[in-house]
């Protein structure tokens, strides 16, 4: 986990013994996403995702969908739940917030993962502009 100012960011590799059906993460004034590796190459990707769904509160209603949504640059829920770990045996959990908010988050958790692959930050950042324009 590393923090900046008032917010900590945390990504996690997590292997289930069994793939989970559905995977709900409750937060009050956090994000947290569990999401398939295939989705989360660069942890610069998932603080992106993460950091606009905490600042914008949409375009979802429940931050952690919008999250998925500005990962995968889906403007439909239904398309960007794809990108879950529900059904996988793996997942990359991410969770961003204040640090005492990030320590009461019941989610799965593992060994720290932090990715770096390819990360172009404009890639994301388009997408959210078209939401609001």
């Amino acid at each position: 986990m590393f923090c900046f100012e008032d917010l900590c960011f945390r990504a996690e590799k997590v292997k289930f013994e069994a793939p989970p059906e559905k995977i709900e993460i409750v937060t009050e004034n956090a994000v947290a996403i569990c999401v398939k590796p295939r989705y989360a190459t660069d942890w610069r990707v998932l603080l992106q995702a993460l950091f606009y769904a905490y600042h914008w509160k949409g375009p979802a209603k429940n931050r952690n969908i919008s999250a998925l949504m500005f990962l995968t640059q889906r403007a439909q829920i239904r398309e960007a739940l794809e990108a879950s770990a529900a059904g996988s045996t793996e997942a990359i959990c991410a969770a961003l917030g204040p640090p005492e908010e990030l320590d009461r988050i019941d989610m799965p958790r593992g060994e720290a993962h932090y990715p770096k692959g390819r990360w172009d930050p404009w890639k994301m950042t388009v997408f959210a502009l078209d939401l609001v324009t």
